[in-house]
């Protein structure tokens, strides 16, 4: 996304949410939607596209790096990550919780950097499969790790709340690298340690 001024972004968001809702045939200024354009522009730029700004070299800088770290955890797992997100397609807000995990090569990364590396890619205009394949391959190429497993458990709004309408569906997305992709009882156990249904 091209850099702008913040001040920019959020004043040109605002007048164009604001020409949305005049083209619904509503009224904004003293009714219940005054403020509406101003609110919905910073709530992207704050909660929804912040993820474009995010860099994940430099999250995950800071992993340690020392002689004995390799091979000193066979698994790196942080289960029950919640997260939220936008559809691309409907704009339409998602959330869930995200299973991340990789064997470590000679750094290990913050657990909280693993968090915050979800919602970097997360909080972009990206479909649920591509956030998923991203923070695999961020932590392939940053850490140097010799595989990771990424999974996605979301409620999808464009799903439940529109079209079919199917309150309670949830979406899962894996992605597998290194060891873990040619590996199936390294798979499998990755799997097996996510809460029940995660996998299925």
């Amino acid at each position: 996304m091209a850099k702008t001024d913040p001040t920019d972004r959020l004043s040109a968001m605002a007048q164009a949410i604001r020409s949305f809702l005049d083209a619904c045939g509503l009224d904004v200024e003293g009714t219940e939607l005054e403020g509406t354009p101003e609110n919905v522009a910073r709530a992207f730029c704050e909660s929804f596209i912040d993820g474009y700004d995010a860099d994940p070299a430099e999250i995950l800088k800071t992993a340690y790096t020392s002689k004995g770290i390799a091979g000193a955890a066979e698994i790196v797992l942080v289960k029950d990550v919640p997260f939220h997100g936008m559809c691309p397609h409907h704009l339409l807000p998602f959330h869930g919780r995200a299973h991340v995990a990789y064997i470590p090569g000679q750094k290990l990364a913050s657990l909280s950097s693993l968090a915050r590396l979800v919602d970097c890619f997360a909080h972009r205009l990206e479909i649920q499969e591509t956030v998923t394949r991203q923070i695999a391959e961020a932590l392939m190429e940053h850490l140097d790790a010799a595989g990771t497993a990424v999974v996605l458990d979301t409620d999808q709004t464009c799903m439940t709340a529109r079209g079919v309408e199917r309150a309670g569906a949830r979406t899962v997305s894996q992605h597998f690298t290194g060891k873990f992709s040619e590996d199936a009882g390294l798979r499998a156990d990755f799997l097996q340690s996510l809460p029940p249904g995660t996998s299925s």
